[in-house]
């Protein structure tokens, strides 16, 4: 008989691994997972394992989102869940490894929406957590633009850049700069890009 893999606290697509749960009829081995939407489902090993099952079955309603799909905004939506539950994202550590989560209603795309266009949304702004220690959530968020984040800049920031996120201090490290030329220039309202693309040997004091 094959050593049964103990696929506790794995995460296969939208699903984390809880507990084994008694074999199927067919003596297939079967997972209690609970999804990133909060629901509960028992899922056989080897669906995990090939990626056959990766959701409760919200993933198909959340097709309905699919005619959204190249919009900015759905890229924003894929992108919290992913930094908030996918434990193989690069920028997980700084959302979920913290506790930092999503509202049950806004694991719905098409709430997610209404919500952003009857709150400012445009394609210029960023979605931006008035509290950083709080949960994705109507109440604790806000679009504002990116420089406007840049002028609230705190040593706890997170900045995104080319599609990764980054601590200050990281940010400096990756680009070699001076961790203080890096804070200097946020303090000064700079754009990231800038900030990559600039000696140092440049006067810092010098304003966007």
């Amino acid at each position: 008989m094959s050593i049964l893999n103990d696929l506790t606290g794995q995460q296969f697509g939208k699903l984390i691994v809880l507990e084994r749960a008694r074999n199927s009829k067919s003596g297939n081995a079967r997972w209690i997972c609970k999804c990133i939407c909060e629901k509960i489902t028992t899922v056989i090993g080897s669906h995990l394992r090939s990626g056959h099952t990766t959701s409760c079955g919200c993933n198909k309603i959340s097709d309905k989102a699919n005619g959204h799909a190249k919009e900015r905004l759905y890229r924003i939506w894929t992108g919290m869940h992913r930094r908030c539950y996918d434990r193989n994202a690069d920028n997980y550590k700084w959302y979920g490894g913290k506790g930092i989560f999503i509202c049950e209603e806004w694991h719905n795309f098409l709430t997610f929406r209404e919500w952003s266009l009857d709150n400012g949304y445009n394609d210029e702004l960023t979605i931006d957590r008035i509290d950083s220690y709080k949960n994705y959530s109507p109440d604790n968020c806000r679009w504002q633009t990116q420089k406007k984040q840049m002028n609230n800049v705190s040593s706890n920031n997170i900045l995104s850049y080319e599609g990764r996120e980054y601590t200050q201090s990281e940010f400096a490290e990756e680009f070699n700069l001076k961790y203080h030329t890096v804070v200097n220039r946020l303090r000064l309202g700079w754009s990231l890009k800038r900030i990559v693309n600039t000696p140092e040997a440049v006067n810092a004091n010098v304003k966007s």
